[in-house]
């Protein structure tokens, strides 16, 4: 990649953002983490990132109120959101597509495939400028996970 992908990695886990944080700088990323919801909103302001990684099951606020809140900010609605989370209840997933997530990814994550659909999302010409397509729930993070 000419310019590094900028991405906000938010988790719980230490463990998680490290590993997660490690795999995306080797792959030419630039990475900040975030510990939660609180945190991740004010790093949002200051990083700017190309791509938000979030868990769901994190304390106080989960991964669908970040991505609701994500949402509501009108120079973040084209922000690609990845979840990647250990949460298997599929009501979980499509409540999560449903507050505008764009992908999901089970933990442990298959590292490939998610570098390869965060340089999908980056390189769209059109995410900038583009509105968000609404998806009909059958399709809820099928080709992504």
């Amino acid at each position: 990649m000419t310019d590094a992908v900028r991405i906000l990695v938010v988790d719980d886990s230490p463990a998680i953002r490290q590993v997660l944080g490690g795999i995306l700088r080797a792959a030419g990323c630039e990475v900040v983490t975030a510990e939660g919801v609180r945190p991740a909103l004010r790093r949002l302001r200051a990083f700017e990132p190309d791509v938000i990684l979030t868990d769901f099951n994190m304390p106080r606020l989960n991964g669908e109120a970040f991505v609701r809140l994500v949402r509501r900010d009108p120079r973040l609605v084209n922000l690609p959101v990845f979840v990647v989370s250990s949460e298997d209840d599929p009501g979980i997933q499509k409540r999560m597509e449903e507050a505008g997530a764009d992908a999901w990814f089970d933990k442990p994550v298959d590292v490939q495939g998610l570098v390869r659909s965060i340089r999908a999302a980056v390189s769209t010409p059109s995410q900038q400028a583009a509105p968000r397509p609404r998806r009909r729930a059958s399709e809820a993070f099928g080709a992504a996970a």
